[in-house]
């Protein structure tokens, strides 16, 4: 019966999480050559009480436990959670003859925009997968699948596990990190973005030009430009002329490698679509840098962008949220006039937060809660209670600080200004 395979599945869970915590406590006994008394005396536990039942340690634990190893938190939970190593192989009876129709399948689900699905499909071809290129391949199109429905965390690590992988063909691997350098970004970690980007097109043009190694070039070229773009302030940013030049170049590139590619109308190409819609309205923020006197028809152009007729279509919000990022930037640079300025802010925010709740994009969201917390800033120093957090705002906050580490910095400020609940005092 269903309740007894799903009681069997929570029981399985459970042993291998009870042997995982088991194997980290032995392993910080060697390292710190710790008797049982002295490791339970450090994890502030009782010795015959070192692993819980359930075999899943409360926070304290864990920090205590990753203190004793010299590990980050994040790999002792890494470490308790990931599934078993042949539990890929064990769900599925695929062959290999079925990985051209699992990934496509899966590529297809991401496009109708059931991620689920679109993972499932993803980890079968994964176990399905007989060549190194193609079990990158499939943990390529897992990351891509978690990406959208909001899981950045896990299409890091399927990126990270796909470049671990040995004999991948260049033009997948380099896929792979500029499918990376992307998610960092979105991370909010450019520095890193940055370096990957960078790397991947410099490799790139010295291989023949395959159509994975085009799209490799595009993404490459779509992070590389948003971590320059990313980095000019918002204050003088005369003396960044050369980089807004720079990153623009990157999108311009990056827009002629996808215009040439999207005459093939398959899954891939409709999943790219969103940076083909959405280049124009990045490029106008740098046209501004780079040439000021335009910077108020970019903020026309702009806002003519996000106010754009509504439609269910992603790639046209995606399109518009970009341009809302754009607006803001651009009107923080150029527009003195204070209620012009709100207003404009306002606009931009509003778009990122209802695209962010519409796609659980925590980039976009990110944006909006920067927006979001500088204008209930000025609203506490103008004696204005700020609104209470809502049950949709809660969400954003607590997707933003789980799947943006690059937010955590900040989390004590966002947890004081959106700490209160609706309702209550």
């Amino acid at each position: 019966m269903l309740t007894d395979e799903i009681n069997g599945l929570e029981a399985a869970r459970e042993a291998l999480a009870r042997e995982r915590l088991e194997e980290l406590q032995a392993l910080a006994r060697t390292y710190r050559s710790w008797s049982v008394k002295e490791l339970a005396h450090a994890l502030g536990r009782q010795p015959g009480r070192l692993v819980p039942e359930s075999g899943m340690p409360k926070i304290d634990l864990v920090v205590a436990l990753a203190k004793a190893l010299d590990w980050p938190v994040e790999a002792v939970v890494d470490h308790l959670v990931k599934p078993a190593g042949d539990a890929r192989r064990a769900i599925t009876q695929d062959t290999s003859a079925d990985f051209a129709r699992l990934y496509n399948e899966s590529l297809a689900k991401r496009v109708e925009r059931d991620f689920a699905e679109a993972v499932r499909l993803a980890v079968r071809a994964g176990a399905a997968a007989d060549t190194p290129t193609r079990k990158a391949a499939a943990l390529i199109v897992e990351a891509q699948a978690h990406e959208a429905a909001g899981g950045y965390t896990e299409a890091v690590r399927c990126l990270q596990n796909a470049a671990r992988v040995e004999g991948v063909a260049i033009d997948w691997r380099l896929l792979c990190d500029a499918n990376l350098s992307n998610m960092l970004f979105m991370q909010g970690r450019s520095a890193h973005a940055l370096g990957i980007a960078a790397s991947a097109l410099e490799y790139l043009s010295t291989i023949p030009p395959t159509s994975v190694s085009q799209w490799s070039r595009a993404m490459a070229h779509w992070s590389r430009g948003h971590a320059l773009r990313s980095s000019i302030p918002v204050g003088n940013c005369e003396p960044w002329k050369p980089l807004a030049e720079s990153a623009r170049a990157d999108f311009v590139a990056a827009r002629d490698i996808v215009a040439e590619l999207s005459a093939t109308q398959d899954a891939a190409t409709r999943h790219y679509g969103t940076m083909a819609a959405s280049i124009d309205a990045v490029i106008l923020e740098l046209d501004a840098i780079c040439a000021p006197e335009t910077s108020e028809s970019v903020l026309r152009e702009l806002l003519a962008i996000v106010r754009e007729a509504g439609s269910l279509e992603p790639t046209l919000g995606e399109r518009k949220a970009w341009a809302a990022v754009a607006l803001a930037n651009t009107a923080k640079r150029f527009l003195d006039d204070d209620m012009q300025r709100r207003g404009m802010l306002e606009i931009a925010s509003a778009t990122l937060r209802a695209h962010a709740i519409a796609t659980s994009n925590w980039y976009f969201a990110h944006q909006h809660l920067e927006l979001d917390s500088e204008r209930r800033r000025k609203l506490a120093g103008n004696a204005v209670a700020p609104r209470a957090l809502d049950a949709i705002e809660a969400k954003l906050v607590a997707g933003v600080l789980g799947q943006v580490p690059a937010a955590r910095q900040h989390a004590g400020e966002l947890m004081a200004l959106y700490g209160q609940m609706e309702g209550s005092r």
